[in-house]
């Protein structure tokens, strides 16, 4: 072979290889953007045993196309203390079978046959279609779904495209004896498991190095022998990824790192005692292996090392625990605002709104904690209710950055659409713990300079307090679970609490003129009013802002549409209005 040949082949062949690379990387991320946030959801919601959580591992990594992608997102759910490491054993089990079906799909061109409809199986004659399709989609689709859909379709036929390539560039080297000696020396298992951890963990893709060695195959070099540590190693290969994300994450995380080692490494020994302890007994052992061999192969090892190693999650954690050790005088927060859930951002979108949920309960914590100084002029609740606002502040601090992380991600209009709005809903709920604490200060104030109000007052002042308490819950349960009928009553029960606050400032000045009750006390109660009417406002907000990404409206005005419900349901309004005013009437 001339020198002109061999960097003609090499360049070929890196050619191919970045194609192959480039249309993988472009698949997955077609595919992970149009399931959306469907795969926290399947992880989250079938972890409830383990058989459950392999299945749920290898129908995400099966749709992703990526084993470290589903390891990934299992380590950040363990960092952010939603799945227990005893869960995490079986989804990464899961993880290893899914990333088999890309060898799969790459044998295919092992097909043989005469007819039209077999020739059409073959990926050399569909890849250019699907490109093509792939490609339109993308140049000339305005939806986003179309979008993905296009950039799965031209990624998949790229990786055809790209494998076709390397097999042309490695063809020639079937005659050179120097590559020949090279997979003869593979079959050293030590050398061949290096070799594809190597290679795997350079290129962070056990499915890319599996292409590569099916490539390979079309020298005619690779045999059954050489072949096996080969994807041994490539399998212990891909935890790289998985290793470095652990890395800065909690002790948990870790250990969820070590388990998915741990599992590859315990396989692969298992697998050369056996294999190689019955070598002889194997009449395929030197001979030439093809792509659908490998792709058998591989998927045959990680659903056997499944089998065998599933009876034993519990070990596998004790030995994730020792290897990473607790350590007691080391304290680690635990925040499920993970940079780990950006590669997804559904996933990261929903992290955020869980956070935020999180926030607003401290919220309407300081709500209960305001509303006993108040009433009962209890302020031994004071630090409690200091350290929840330094907590809200943090909250509001954290979730505002990692909203900004979200935003310079590639977002879906709806994603876009809640990103938006999450950004609306932290402002109005760190205003509420404000107003709690101003309504602490004045109460304790108040206390302080023997300012007194009239039994009256104090009677109305409680109802409002009580009609605001209400009207808080209801809108963090409107946000967290997005239901559009709890948005109407918060919107319909702060036209309650305006026309009270109403109420009550001119019944208080009616008070003054009969000098039942002093300046001071004055300033103080309309003061208080004025601090729950916001929080109703707040609240009204975030009820409005349930109403703009639930609403069938496609141009939603939240400064025009609020009293929609009002205008269109007056009847259902008037009664849900009588009904809580009379509740809170005094």
């Amino acid at each position: 072979m001339t020198i002109t040949e061999s960097v003609g082949m090499i360049v070929t062949l890196i050619g191919g290889l970045g194609l192959f690379l480039f249309g993988m990387n472009l698949m997955g991320d077609g595919l992970e953007k149009a399931a959306g946030d469907k795969m926290s959801g399947i992880i989250e919601k079938m972890t409830g045993n383990l058989f459950k959580g392999v299945l749920a591992g290898a129908l995400v990594t099966g749709l992703i196309q990526s084993s470290s992608a589903t390891t990934v997102m299992v380590i950040g759910f363990v960092n952010a203390g939603i799945m227990r490491l005893s869960q995490a054993v079986g989804v990464i089990m899961g993880a290893n079978i899914g990333t088999t079906v890309t060898a799969q799909l790459l044998s295919l061109s092992d097909i043989s046959g005469n007819t039209w409809y077999m020739a059409m199986l073959k990926p050399a004659n569909f890849a250019p279609i699907l490109i093509g399709i792939g490609v339109f989609f993308v140049m000339f689709s305005k939806k986003k779904t179309y979008i993905h859909v296009g950039s799965i379709l031209a990624g998949f036929g790229m990786i055809f495209i790209g494998m076709n390539t390397m097999e042309g560039s490695v063809e020639p080297l079937r005659e050179l004896p120097q590559f020949k000696m090279l997979f003869e020396s593979l079959t050293n298992p030590v050398l061949g498991v290096l070799a594809g951890m190597a290679v795997t963990a350079i290129i962070q893709s056990s499915s890319a190095s599996i292409g590569i060695l099916q490539a390979a195959t079309a020298t005619g070099n690779v045999t059954f022998s050489a072949a096996v540590p080969i994807i041994l190693g490539q399998n212990i290969g891909t935890c790289i990824t998985a290793i470095l994300s652990s890395v800065g994450a909690n002790k948990n995380a870790k250990r969820a790192a070590v388990i998915h080692l741990s599992f590859n490494v315990i396989g692969t020994i298992v697998f050369l005692v056996v294999l190689y302890s019955l070598k002889h007994f194997i009449p395929f052992w030197d001979d030439e292996i093809n792509k659908s061999g490998i792709a058998n192969f591989h998927l045959t090892f990680n659903v056997v090392n499944t089998v065998l190693l599933l009876p034993f999650s519990n070990q596998l954690v004790k030995l994730a625990n020792y290897i990473v050790k607790d350590k007691k005088e080391t304290y680690e927060e635990e925040t499920i605002l993970d940079s780990r859930f950006l590669m997804n951002p559904p996933l990261a979108v929903e992290q955020a709104k869980k956070e935020t949920i999180h926030m607003a309960h401290l919220a309407c914590e300081n709500y209960s904690l305001s509303k006993k100084a108040v009433l009962e002029s209890d302020f031994s609740i004071e630090e409690k209710l200091r350290a929840n606002e330094n907590q809200i502040d943090a909250y509001e601090s954290n979730i505002g950055r990692y909203l900004m992380s979200i935003v310079d991600e590639d977002l879906s209009t709806a994603d876009s659409k809640k990103t938006s709005n999450l950004f609306h809903v932290l402002i109005d709920i760190e205003r509420i713990g404000d107003r709690c604490l101003n309504m602490f200060n004045i109460a304790k104030e108040m206390h302080g300079d023997g300012v007194i109000i009239s039994d009256k007052a104090r009677e109305s002042l409680s109802a409002m307090m009580n009609a605001v308490g209400e009207i808080l819950l209801l809108a963090v349960k409107c946000y967290d679970e997005m239901d559009i009928e709890i948005s109407h009553k918060i919107t319909t029960y702060e036209n309650v609490i305006d026309e009270m606050r109403q109420r009550m400032r001119m019944g208080h000045l009616n008070r003054m003129a009969h000098q039942e009750c002093g300046l001071d006390a004055a300033i103080v109660y309309l003061d208080m009013t004025g601090n729950l009417e916001r929080i109703s406002d707040h609240c009204a907000n975030i009820a409005t802002s349930v109403e703009q990404l639930m609403s069938e409206k496609p141009n939603f005005d939240p400064h025009k549409d609020p009293k929609a419900f009002q205008k269109e349901k007056p009847q259902e309004y008037a009664a849900l209005y009588r009904e809580f005013e009379e509740k809170y009437r005094t």
